[in-house]
């Protein structure tokens, strides 16, 4: 039986994407991210000219958000290129894998678009082509015909499976003999770094959520870098999680790998990948160590992230694809650690909540405030406060843990929050509660610190019944938490004697994805009996999949969770988890996928981690509801 070609896949894929565009002119036009279509600057008219786009035989109404100027005459200057912004079809739509790279000479590339080529009505046609080379800062393309209408059309590198490129002219109509294209990178030099940055946080969410094109392309023969395609991607997804920085900045960090001999780049630098772009492009160095790695190196000892620092670390030392580069990687790596904390091995301080019921009456409850440093330094900040109803607790810690949550210096991380409360509570919603009411309501703690939760019962019990916890705890040192995730199914229903079963059949499970809140079948008994057995780690969504058997579950809530909660803690160790999940929170709110991060809850449990005296043990008379605030 044949094998794909994944080149043929691909361009099934692209085609998928190719949209027609009437404006100023009719040309072709390809989704790029939710509700906005590349295409040519002289298809598409001026920033703020309406435009038709036909998709799917469906006409959508598009304004141009952002476009080059146009003259009146002649070829439109470089670059020839406008984003149009429409609403977002039922249903949704595809978008291409934007490969910024420029491609490599006489790289094999394919042209998508719409023409009239063989009559007055406007077809869907193809062509494959060779890079002949650039043409002033443009891909020259050789060795078969851009028909008119192509202008706007995607230009496919077969070598490296993305997009690189836009269709913008015919060198000679109704002959073989080529066109131009603008480099997709030179979209940075039409939109403003704010919404370029949104675009490609957008653009790489859904092609983490959609791996179809990401996967078709790491299967292709052609040359994959220094480092490899997908280990890039996975640097621009550690990348995303820094802050914003101004093209000056980024400059500055080129130079500092590439050498101030370099040439500076053509187009604006607006995000760390296009700084990752521009270095994968120039020769090596003379030491002849790769560009990209370098820079992943000079950023992990210059973030103040620990985690994001750490994780670039990793990143740099899993990912060369020589050994000479492996080797040197490690003796950049031990020459610039001096001063810098390991992430692995430090403890992050937290502000330390433990709740418990007051006396018999489980409707009212005792707080006390803890600030934890290490195992033997552990601060009481508030240990005598008066039985409260839960409404009234929710308020009082409203009004403390902003202020606990900031910290100590400017440059010191904030501190962990642990929420030590009993079973019924898990799922308080604290990670939602705002930062600084008075100041930025948009600012919420589980965007600012890592919040977790931990259930009380274990945390009061006696060493002596700490063994199995422990003995979890400990098999997750020095592992790949996100491979070693074990998800529960959102059709699971056993019984709590055959998931005890379960567990202990490998007493080394240490992390659990749960497909729902437990307040939910699926998830109850997964985290019962989690607890009972020792399981340290374990991360849910409150509102998740509930397992209905009428649902397809290939897509559903609870597998797209467990899909990014794998994604977002590969390479992560145990003590990285928090800071991750975090991460996790803040992708959610910047791509606008709550359901893989917005209401995400993370048991994360050290057994190290407890007050230095002995708990009062909780009643076991009664129980009321939780009532979710």
């Amino acid at each position: 039986m044949a094998v794909p070609d994944p080149t043929d896949q691909l361009t099934t894929l692209l085609k998928a994407c190719l949209v027609l565009v009437s404006g100023r002119g009719e040309g072709s036009g390809f989704f790029i991210g939710p509700g906005l279509v590349a295409t040519c600057a002289h298809v598409a008219g001026a920033t703020g000219d309406r435009v038709t786009v036909e998709w799917r035989n469906s006409a959508l109404s598009g304004t141009v958000a952002w476009a080059s100027p146009l003259t009146g005459r002649g070829i439109a200057p470089y670059p020839d290129l406008a984003v149009v912004e429409v609403a977002v079809p039922s249903g949704g739509h595809p978008a291409v894998w934007l490969d910024d790279h420029l491609p490599a000479m006489s790289a094999r590339l394919v042209v998508v678009g719409h023409a009239r080529t063989y009559g007055p009505q406007v077809g869907r046609t193809s062509g494959w082509f060779a890079h002949g080379g650039d043409y002033e800062d443009m891909i020259r393309l050789t060795g078969d015909e851009v028909a008119p209408g192509m202008s706007g059309a995607p230009v496919l590198n077969a070598e490296t499976g993305g997009v690189c490129g836009v269709t913008k002219a015919t060198r000679r109509s109704g002959q073989p003999s080529g066109g131009v294209a603008v480099p997709v990178r030179a979209l940075r030099e039409i939109m403003e770094p704010a919404p370029y940055r949104r675009l490609r946080r957008e653009h790489d969410a859904y092609h983490r959520r959609n791996r179809r094109w990401t996967g078709l392309a790491d299967d292709l023969p052609g040359p994959a870098g220094s480092v490899g395609r997908r280990a890039e991607r996975e640097l621009r997804a550690i990348l995303a999680g820094l802050p914003a920085a101004d093209h000056d900045q980024h400059l500055t960090a080129y130079r500092a790998v590439a050498g101030e001999l370099a040439v500076s780049p053509r187009h604006p630098l607006h995000d760390h990948g296009d700084v990752v772009s521009e270095l994968a492009g120039l020769l090596p160095a003379e030491d002849g160590f790769p560009h990209v790695l370098a820079y992943a190196i000079d950023m992990s000892f210059g973030v103040a992230d620990q985690s994001v620092a750490e994780a670039l670390r990793v990143w740099a030392r899993m990912s060369p694809q020589a050994v000479r580069d492996r080797d040197e990687v490690a003796t950049r790596l031990a020459a610039g650690r001096a001063g810098v904390p390991d992430a692995r091995t430090s403890r992050r301080p937290s502000v330390l909540v433990y709740v418990r019921p007051a006396g018999q009456d489980r409707q009212r409850y005792r707080c006390e405030l803890w600030r934890y440093d290490d195992h033997d330094d552990v601060t009481p900040i508030a240990t005598d406060d008066p039985d409260r109803s839960l409404d009234d607790l929710r308020r009082h810690l409203r009004a403390r843990l902003p202020e606990l949550a900031r910290g100590g210096p400017d440059d010191a991380p904030r501190p962990l929050i642990e929420l030590v409360l009993p079973h019924h509570l898990l799922d308080e919603d604290v990670d939602h509660w705002l930062e600084a009411p008075d100041r930025n309501p948009w600012s919420v703690l589980g965007q600012t610190n890592p919040v977790v939760v931990r259930e009380l019962e274990r945390f009061d019990e006696d060493d002596d019944r700490l063994g199995a916890w422990r003995r979890r705890w400990k098999a997750l040192d020095g592992q790949d938490v996100g491979a070693v995730l074990t998800t529960v199914s959102c059709a699971e229903r056993r019984e709590h004697r055959a998931l005890h079963a379960w567990f202990q059949l490998e007493p080394t499970l240490g992390a659990l994805v749960l497909p729902c809140s437990p307040q939910e079948a699926p998830a109850r008994g997964a985290l019962e009996v989690g607890l009972h057995c020792g399981i340290p780690i374990m991360v849910w969504r409150r509102r998740g999949c509930t397992g209905r058997p009428e649902t397809a579950h290939r897509d559903c809530p609870g597998s797209r969770l467990a899909e990014a909660v794998a994604t977002e803690l590969r390479r992560a160790g145990r003590e990285d988890v928090p800071e991750r999940i975090m991460r996790m929170r803040n992708r959610a709110g910047a791509d606008g996928h709550p359901e893989c991060g917005h209401d995400v809850v993370l048991l994360w449990d050290d057994p190290g981690r407890r007050l230095p005296r002995p708990r009062m043990a909780p009643p076991t008379q009664g129980a009321d509801q939780w009532v979710s605030s």
